[in-house]
């Protein structure tokens, strides 16, 4: 019997959409397309601290999953029920493939999840409002990887108190991509990620700069990552 391809949740990076991260992939997607199912949707807020120059073609919305400016975990917990619903209409999802910024998201929604489905999960006084919005996940299925390019660790308390409480680093089997030329996230915020918030990272280190390397080697290794992956 011919298995199933993943179905994987695509979260793209600071002022691209959907569609946009589904083009700049387009290697990655088409030479994965018998083990991969990648479904790409757009973040629910507009880039306000940065805007790239005016494309000579529209193509699309300058979306954001969170900005730095303003009050960015309001814009984080809008996020994750935008995702919760995407995850509800849409799932489920065997896993979550992230970039850039789309990474620190996947980071932080799989650590509410995981948060959400650990019994002994307890917040402090000061974190009721991070334990209700832990609670309204409680329904979402945990996915089983993570695929992350270009990531970051997100400074926030928030994230902090998910991967540092009861719950801890993320336990899922999950590959991380930085390139040592990347201007954008330096390669050891990257590092940082795998290091602090997940328990079985895979590191893989690219000469590129700040995009989703796709040559034949690492389409090879990516291969190699999901193959490894625990039977579905």
């Amino acid at each position: 019997m011919t298995q199933q391809p993943l179905r994987v949740l695509c979260l793209h990076g600071y002022t691209q959409n959907a569609q946009k991260f589904r083009d700049r992939t387009g290697p990655f997607r088409r030479s994965l397309k018998r083990a991969l199912e990648l479904v790409y949707v757009t973040a629910p807020h507009q880039a306000t601290d940065f805007q790239p120059p005016e494309p000579a073609v529209d193509d699309g919305p300058s979306a954001a999953w969170w900005n730095r400016s303003g009050r960015p975990w309001a814009e984080i917990k809008q996020s994750v029920r935008f995702l919760r619903q995407t995850m509800h209409e849409q799932g489920p999802f065997d896993g979550i493939l992230g970039f850039s910024q789309g990474s620190g998201m996947a980071a932080i929604l799989m650590a509410l999840i995981q948060a959400a489905h650990t019994q002994s999960t307890a917040f402090s006084s000061n974190d009721v409002e991070l334990a209700a919005l832990v609670d309204e996940l409680a329904a979402c299925p945990p996915p089983k990887f993570a695929m992350l390019f270009a990531g970051f660790y997100p400074d926030l308390p928030q994230f902090d108190a998910l991967i540092k409480g009861p719950a801890g680093s993320i336990a899922v089997p999950s590959l991380h991509m930085v390139g040592e030329k990347d201007a954008i996230v330096p390669m050891e915020r990257g590092k940082l990620l795998a290091s602090q918030a997940f328990v079985d990272a895979t590191l893989l280190t690219h000469e590129g700069g700040h995009f989703v390397p796709c040559n034949a080697a690492w389409r090879k290794r990516y291969q190699e990552f999901i193959s490894a992956l625990p039977a579905q």
